[in-house]
């Protein structure tokens, strides 16, 4: 019987908001798999916000070890950074789409009022914090 390999820990860790509820929430997370897509599983991966604020022990280990994390934010309310903010994770780079890059949130049920020139822009925006040092 195979087993599965252990995904190697990638270098840079991202917590995007995720929210579906708006067009900005949705650019988040589109955005964040575009630049896992772009950069590979050795440079970014994805972390679980969920699983993160409900204590999994395994996550929480693994997300500890990554050196650089960084927050994505859709919108003002900061869901993501106030949800992190409850646990001992502290992120190295904050993002938020509509402060740093001036894109407007439609409000609920937007999910999908983006358009393709927004996830480039919020993906290299992701990439730019990434190369900082």
């Amino acid at each position: 019987m195979a087993t599965n390999p252990v995904p190697q820990l990638p270098r840079v860790g991202l917590f995007a908001c995720f929210s579906g509820g708006s067009n900005t929430g949705s650019l988040t997370g589109i955005a964040a798999l575009e630049v896992v897509r772009r950069l590979g599983n050795e440079t970014v991966g994805i972390c679980s916000l969920p699983a993160i604020v409900n204590q999994v022990p395994r996550q929480t280990a693994l997300i500890k070890r990554i050196k650089k994390l960084i927050v994505i934010d859709g919108c003002h309310n900061g869901c993501a950074r106030q949800l992190l903010a409850k646990t001992d994770i502290v992120p190295s780079v904050y993002l938020n789409l509509e402060t740093d890059l001036n894109i407007s949130k439609q409000g609920p049920f937007s999910s999908l009022a983006f358009t393709d020139e927004e996830v480039n822009r919020v993906a290299e925006a992701i990439i730019a914090r990434i190369q900082e040092r």
